[in-house]
């Protein structure tokens, strides 16, 4: 009677049942009818009297010694697979008895990644075979052909963890069979089974031998390239087994042989290449007997092998056995333990994956115009930054860094508008600093020059020279010392138009078009250097005014004319200053280098200001490029504005300066 959790009758009858059984009667308190062995017998035989007990379905796989049979256990009624020896090794005693060595050999292996053996026995025909756990998966060799060709259900049902997890279980059970000192002898990709429903299994004992038990030498065989056992003499398979295996070592063969079959399934796995090249005999051998090169990342860099595998493939698969693994437990833990890793490396994935995404999302937003732009792209570059902190290597993430880096966005992020702004009325206190000085200096140095050697006849135009000049000077002043851009602007267009004034006051020692028009060149290319369009057409349009003026006032006659006109000559007059041969010739040389050496001066301080403007640039690129993956960096090598540049021209940014 069999007893259930909700059966309660049953259990408030299990005090008395168990009295009655104490007085030798069964559950009812009657005293037990013994069945006789025959009707016992029979009742068996009732079960399968129409037929055989295993009944024939199909033929599930062939080996080298052996056939595995789908069956159906018609006495239990569930399916079994049934191996037999092949017809052609029938008469085979050595294979008979290897045969019978794996049935009891697997079925004294208790371990759930090790089919169970459910009967042994022969058949009527006299054949050996033995029935064991149907199994319903696909073999680790077929599901790597799978990978290698591209499937797109293997791609995506087995990835890198499951097989390296899967991987891990046959570690374990090879532990398990060692300490029970067995060894396998023939691990490979097709003698492991993923279950449909996460088992894994590891197959075909035949050739296992019991350490400490001798067995027979191994010799090479006809068939080196099969990927089946070869019967006979080989024992095991050459792309898997062992240097001291192939070697014929058997006596001496130890759980660091199999540990050596691991390492190759393990480097099969990672790279879905053998770890010895099967182009022919010789060059497995070769490959074999003299040491394969197996790192994993080396021989299939596009499988992103991670070093830990590496460093385990390495040391599975050393020459050497004693440089190997000393158990499959040890190879199963240094599996583990980078597994443990990688579930924190997965999640890490993730969270970049999540974080790629969002930024993904926000990256047409940022990119365009209009109020929403601008925390689009603080959105965006907050979630590179943290898909990026979480694995450096999202592809997502990087491209979208990218794409930011090189479109600049329609319209500039009011914070480096107000940086620029910043920078730009800076620059302009240093030039209008400097511009005060140079004035002052330069005045006193001409009127001196003027009153002492040259000889003053207009003393109400140096008057009005040094007014105007020490306007523009205060002008000058108060924009180095205002805050607010605008009142900036106009205080030191004011100062300018006073300078514009004493130019002309200027005008009157050689006339509009002699002396004066050189030194309104200077001065309009020194308040040229700004940013600002509006102001930069002010000043021009406002030099342009003063020179046509200066000549209509010279042309009209208004004031005394500094030229005349006679017999193809143009003869300059006197007015402000006296005109002597030595002092004039020597006041217009010193005047010409003034003008050759203040604009080259001038030229000098903006270049020097825009290497170092380059030279920051330039610093922050190289130094963003080294925090960056290479194929996430917006062109090789080139910093902003070289010869990586996009064909295309670039739209220009509204006010970014």
């Amino acid at each position: 009677m069999a007893l259930f959790d909700d059966d309660f009758e049953t259990l408030e009858q299990l005090p008395e049942m168990r009295k009655s059984r104490g007085k030798g009667g069964d559950s009812h308190g009657q005293s037990p009818t013994p069945v006789s062995l025959g009707r016992a017998r029979a009742e068996l035989t009732d079960l399968s009297s129409d037929g055989p007990r295993y009944e024939m379905r199909s033929l599930l796989g062939v080996g080298g010694m052996g056939e595995v049979h789908f069956c159906r256990d018609r006495r239990i009624g569930r399916d079994v697979a049934m191996k037999v020896i092949r017809a052609e090794h029938q008469g085979d005693t050595t294979l008979r008895h290897r045969f019978l060595r794996e049935a009891r050999v697997q079925g004294q292996l208790e371990h759930p990644s090790i089919v169970p053996v459910y009967d042994l026995g022969v058949d009527n025909k006299g054949s050996a075979y033995f029935t064991m756990k149907r199994l319903r998966g696909l073999t680790l060799a077929r599901i790597l052909n799978e990978l290698r060709e591209g499937d797109p259900t293997a791609l995506q049902s087995f990835s890198r963890r499951r097989l390296l997890t899967a991987f891990s279980s046959i570690c374990i059970a090879v532990d398990f069979a060692h300490s029970r000192g067995v060894l396998h002898r023939d691990l490979k990709p097709a003698n492991i089974m993923l279950g449909d429903f996460g088992e894994v299994y590891l197959l075909d004992w035949g050739v296992a031998k019991l350490i400490d038990t001798p067995l027979q030498t191994i010799d090479m065989g006809e068939d080196p390239m099969s990927t089946r056992t070869i019967p006979g003499d080989v024992l095991g398979t050459l792309g898997y087994m062992s240097p001291e295996q192939a070697q014929g070592c058997v006596d001496t063969l130890d759980v660091r042989s199999d540990i050596y079959s691991l390492g190759a399934i393990l480097f099969e796995l990672l790279t879905l290449k053998p770890l010895h090249p099967k182009k022919d005999r010789t060059e497995m051998l070769d490959s074999l007997l003299h040491g394969a090169d197996a790192r994993a990342s080396v021989r299939a860099p596009e499988r992103e092998v991670p070093p830990e595998l590496d460093a385990i493939c390495v040391t599975a698969t050393r020459r050497e056995p004693s440089e190997r693994y000393p158990s499959a437990r040890a190879l199963y833990e240094a599996v583990e333990r980078f597994l443990d890793g990688d579930k924190d490396v997965e999640l890490r994935r993730d969270l970049a994956a999540r974080h790629a995404g969002l930024a993904e999302e926000r990256v047409t937003e940022a990119l365009a115009g209009g109020k929403e732009a601008e925390g689009a792209r603080k959105a965006l570059l907050s979630e590179v930054g943290q898909a990026l902190a979480f694995d450096p290597s999202n592809e997502r993430a990087l491209e979208t860094l990218r794409r930011v880096l090189t479109e600049p966005p329609r319209e500039m992020p009011a914070e480096v508008l107000a940086e620029l702004d910043a920078a730009a009325a800076a620059r302009h206190r240093l030039q209008l600093r400097a511009g005060i000085r140079a004035e002052l200096l330069a005045t006193a140095i001409a009127t001196l020059v003027a009153a002492v050697w040259l000889g003053i006849r207009e003393w109400q135009v140096f008057a009005f020279i040094l007014g105007f000049t020490a306007l523009a000077a205060l002008m000058k002043f108060l924009a180095a010392r205002v805050v607010h851009r605008p009142s900036a602007e106009w205080y030191a267009y004011a100062g300018f138009v006073f300078n514009v004034l004493s130019f002309l006051c200027i005008g009157r020692g050689f006339g509009p078009l002699l002396f004066m028009p050189m030194l309104l060149v200077i001065l309009t290319y020194g308040n040229s250097f700004t940013y600002r369009t509006a102001y930069r057409v002010a000043v021009v349009v406002t030099s342009c005014v003063a020179v046509l003026a200066a000549s209509w006032i010279e042309y009209s006659g208004v004031l005394p004319r500094s030229y005349e006109f006679a017999g193809g000559a143009m003869v300059i007059l006197p007015q402000a200053v006296e005109h002597s041969k030595i002092a004039t010739m020597t006041a217009l040389t010193l005047t010409t280098l003034f003008m050759l050496v203040v604009p080259a001066f001038m030229m000098g301080q903006h270049q020097h200001a825009l290497r170092a403007a380059e030279r920051r640039a330039f610093l922050q690129a190289w130094q963003l490029r080294q925090l960056l993956p290479e194929r996430a960096q917006p062109g090789a090598a080139a910093g902003p504005g070289l010869e990586q540049a996009p064909r295309r021209r670039p739209r220009r940014p509204h006010a970014a300066g």
